[in-house]
């Protein structure tokens, strides 16, 4: 932490269509050349949860319906992490025949045999995303490369070009020793630059089947005990901190800092002993930025 502040002080506070795909040999530009083409729209979203804890069931899925040009099948590819155009990462999962209303089913054995590791190997708490690559009966192919972001982002067409699966595990109080139960915890990672990795961080308390309590989870003046509460959701392992003081910095002049979770990268993970927090540090309104720290259960 002290690096950031120091460099806090120093630098200031952060500041804060239907077009269509190609056909083969055709070329950009030419308005003549652009013909009708075709996407799939969605009919519905099902479930979009890997569940860590059963691998070998779990599946993620959508329905979806043809507009445009009738389509013959839609084939599947999968990257990991946020949605992009580079199909250098696309890795090809399977190709699904459309017959009217198409459900687009994928397994976490599927996903992961595309990307050529073990289905074990599927990280928890990451995003996958999945492209659907829309193949026409007369030979037109129709992905996120050749259909504008401004159309295939655009919900008033509801159009459902790709789709995500986040890996989770279901929360088990129970797995960590029941509520009451007192623990520690290996740094894996501290962007605030309160610990090294390796350090450990004890007293953090299951205080319900859904809440933890980390007694002091920064490294302020030695005498704070002001706690911060976490929140899990059971059935995803994912957490939430609302905004808390946890202390003072009295060396820097830092006083009744806080902190709140930010954004999605917030998980406990009792299935493989993880805790990350992607945490928002301020005082009033100076904002000291957001930082992660990820924890090892031991």
């Amino acid at each position: 932490m002290k690096k950031i502040i120091l460099k806090f002080f120093i630098t200031g506070a952060a500041i804060a269509t239907l077009v269509t795909g190609c056909k083969k040999g055709d070329i950009n530009g030419d308005i003549a050349a652009v013909t009708i083409g075709s996407y799939v729209t969605e009919v519905a979203r099902g479930n979009a949860i890997i569940d860590y804890a059963n691998l070998a069931t779990s599946k993620v899925d959508v329905t979806v319906k043809e507009y445009g040009q009738p389509v013959d099948k839609i084939k599947l590819f999968v990257s990991k992490g946020a949605l992009t155009a580079d199909k250098s990462q696309w890795k090809a999962i399977k190709e699904v025949p459309y017959n009217g209303d198409t459900k687009l089913e994928v397994t976490a054995n599927e996903i992961a045999t595309a990307l050529g590791i073990p289905v074990t190997g599927l990280e928890t708490g990451a995003t996958y995303t999945i492209y659907n690559q829309v193949i026409s009966k007369d030979g037109q192919v129709h992905d996120i490369t050749n259909t504008g972001a401004d159309f295939y982002g655009n919900p008033n067409y509801k159009m459902l070009m790709w789709w995500q699966a986040v890996v989770v595990c279901p929360f088990s109080a129970a797995a960590w020793g029941g509520v009451g139960t007192v623990f520690s915890a290996r740094v894996l990672q501290d962007a605030w630059a309160d610990y090294n990795v390796g350090d450990i961080i004890s007293n953090i308390e299951i205080t319900s089947p859904t809440q933890l309590k980390f007694n002091r989870m920064w490294l302020t003046d030695a005498g704070d005990t002001r706690p911060v509460l976490v929140d899990i959701n059971a059935s995803t392992g994912a957490a939430t901190v609302t905004r808390q003081i946890y202390g003072d910095y009295t060396v820097y002049g830092i006083f009744d800092i806080s902190c709140a979770s930010s954004g999605t990268n917030n998980w406990v993970f009792s299935c493989v002993n993880t805790i990350t927090l992607t945490l928002n540090h301020a005082v009033g309104t100076t904002n000291y930025g957001t930082y992660i720290l990820r924890l090892q259960k031991l």
